[in-house]
Formats: structure tokens, C-alpha cells, sequence
């Protein structure tokens, strides 16, 4: 049976909800005596019994440590930012719950947007991952770092992916036979990838790869370049 999941902190075998997950539990409807689930944040879950609902907070009696399996392959994404930062609200969510585990706001040559403007929206998208988590049953939330420039990508992973509208040849169907426990991948907002951008991320060590045929949206791409680097290394 499955039982809904709540961010708490765990104290002396009891799970306290308090300012957000409070009232998330209010809104659920949650009782005296419900079994729910409670995610630590230090890569732990606990089955617990809700035993007192008070004005402010939860308290509910730790029953058992549930098994837990976490995703190995780490996935950074190095995302340029679209006109329109309201886009990448729709997308937290979604690049969540397929096992990105960070995300770094880009500032491309197609970016109409300043530095500042993404520092605001960053504390908005923070919490949607952190809420995500539950739903997705995640351990932690994605990882939001500061934004940086193009020319300030820097490739940490085993290997790296910039999704390129104009590659022909390349695609990531001819790395099946290839190991990574961590990438990278790079994806262009509106008005695509330019040609100094793409020659910037391969002398980083960055492969240019395609999407398929057809010119994708930046959300759509993003959907599909995730998916498609989960089922050529997430084995």
C-alpha cells in the first residue's frame, strides 16, 4: 500500500511536520492514527503513525526504516535560458522526476534575460524541486547552482552531450555500448545553439548529437534529451 510522502525532521523514533509540510498534511486530510511516509532529507525514509496533530505542528511515532534504491547516474544539465524564465518553471518539475540531479541556468547568445532576473526566480524553483521529490519519490531534491555564462561551462562528467538542431550524423543511439556514471548535456533555448557556442563546448570535450529530424521547442527538447541519455546509461 502506498502512503503519502512528507519532508520531516526525525528526532528520538518521532517524525515532526512543521510551516509547509503542515499544511500540505492539513490539506491531505491527514488524521490521528494514518500511516504516512517521512523523508529525512539525509537519504532516509521512515514509515510513521501519526499520533498528535496540534496548531503548528505534526507528531507521528517512527514504525520502520524503509529500503530505498537511489538513482546512480548523475545527470547535470547545462540549460540556456529562455526568454520567458516562466518556462523553466514548468520544467523543474518534470526534469525532476527523471533523475536530473542538477541544473545549471546558462546564459546564452539567444538568452534575453539577465543574471539578476534568474537569481530572483531561483528560490521559486527551489521549491518546486523540493516539493517534486515527494510525488517522485526522490531522496533529494534537484540541485539548483547560480547561473553562469556560455563560456563558462566546464565539462565534470564522464562525458557530455551538447543537442545540437543542425547535427546530422550524431546521435546518442551510437553510444549504447558506452559507461558513464555521470553526464552532462547542454541545451539551447529559443533561436537554438549558436556556431561559437558549439565550437566552445567541443573544445570543452562536449559531443554534438542530434534530437531526430525535426527542430524540437526548448521544452520538448529538454523532455527528450533527458529520456533519451536515461536509456542509454541509466542500466
Amino acid at each position: 500500500m502506498a502512503y503519502p510522502r512528507f519532508i520531516g525532521k526525525v528526532e528520538n523514533d518521532y517524525a515532526l511536520l512543521e510551516n509547509d509540510e503542515f499544511h500540505h498534511a492539513k490539506v491531505k486530510r491527514i488524521k490521528e492514527s494514518y500511516k504516512i511516509e517521512i523523508n529525512d532529507l539525509r537519504g532516509n525514509v521512515y514509515l510513521a503513525e501519526v499520533e498528535e496533530i496540534g496548531k503548528k505542528q505534526l507528531k507521528a511515532k517512527i514504525l520502520e526504516k524503509i529500503p530505498v534504491k537511489q538513482n546512480l547516474l548523475k545527470i547535470t544539465l547545462f540549460q540556456c535560458m529562455p526568454n520567458h524564465l516562466s518556462k523553466i518553471d514548468d520544467l523543474i518539475e518534470p526534469i525532476s522526476e527523471l533523475g536530473v540531479y542538477q541544473l545549471v541556468p546558462v546564459i546564452s547568445k539567444n538568452s534575453a534575460v539577465k543574471e539578476k532576473d534568474i537569481i530572483k526566480k531561483m528560490k521559486k524553483w527551489e521549491k518546486i524541486a523540493l516539493n517534486s521529490i515527494k510525488q517522485c519519490e526522490r531522496l533529494y531534491p534537484l540541485k539548483i547552482l547560480e547561473p553562469i555564462k556560455f563560456n563558462e561551462i566546464r565539462l565534470d562528467s564522464d562525458i557530455g552531450f551538447i543537442f545540437y538542431e543542425r547535427e546530422k550524423e550524431n546521435s546518442l543511439k551510437n553510444y549504447l555500448n558506452k559507461k558513464a556514471n555521470s553526464v552532462s548535456v547542454i541545451i539551447g533555448a529559443e533561436g537554438g545553439i549558436t556556431e561559437e557556442e558549439l565550437k566552445i563546448a567541443k573544445e570543452q570535450g562536449f559531443e554534438s548529437v542530434s534530437l531526430g529530424k525535426n527542430i524540437l521547442r526548448m521544452e520538448t527538447a529538454v523532455i527528450s534529451g533527458i529520456c533519451q541519455v536515461n536509456f542509454v546509461f541509466n542500466k
